[in-house]
């Protein structure tokens, strides 16, 4: 008797010891993320221009009560058409809609994002997805109000969201894959006023 007990002593010991082990493991990782330097934040409204070239964008940042993800919405006013890059491609492509997206802090200073908008051609009764475009790439914070993206964009044909949920269905290529470009990013800082 007396060894049984002795036995399961030390095996809920041995147990305990082992979850308290695997409790204090956890919450060093939940400390350190939580106290980890986050020096920039998601949110603000922001212009995107790739150097060199008339491309530009425009969104607004809204961030989680976290600050490490953020949900992003704007336009592309230039974009950069696919058909330039092959011409003929989506000959119907009259105009482009907003863009949406999803922004993730990946370190201090860096973070992932995705945008998604539609190529769209005007119809009745209904205006027509010609092609469903995607960015994705990683951010890198310089100094405030000012990042560096390396964008990944795809052009991917409508047959390719045979779930019809908005987004290309995992699996399915795109009918252009653009090579990585690089954006400059500026957050839109307070102007003073002009002066007559």
């Amino acid at each position: 008797m007396k060894i049984f007990v002795s036995n399961f002593f030390k095996s809920r010991i041995t147990r305990g010891g082992m979850l308290l082990a695997l409790a204090a493991a956890a919450a060093a990782t939940i400390a350190w993320t939580d106290t980890e330097p986050q020096v920039y934040k998601l949110e603000g409204s922001w212009i995107g221009k790739v150097p060199g070239t008339p491309v530009m964008w425009i969104y607004t940042v809204s961030p989680a009560p976290s600050g490490r993800t953020a949900a992003m919405s704007g336009s592309v006013p230039v974009p950069l058409g696919p058909s330039v890059i092959v011409p003929g491609l989506f000959p119907d492509l009259e105009y482009y809609s907003p863009m949406v997206g999803q922004v993730t802090m990946t370190g201090p200073d860096t973070a992932d994002f995705t945008a998604v908008w539609y190529g769209m051609k005007k119809g009745v009764p209904f205006n027509q997805v010609v092609c469903i475009g995607v960015n994705s790439g990683q951010a890198r914070f310089t100094e405030p109000g000012v990042s560096i993206h390396t964008n990944h964009m795809a052009f991917y044909a409508p047959s390719a969201d045979a779930d019809h949920d908005g987004l290309p269905d995992p699996g399915q290529p795109p009918v252009l894959c653009l090579p990585p470009s690089v954006s400059l990013e500026t957050q839109v800082p307070l102007l003073p006023p002009c002066t007559p």
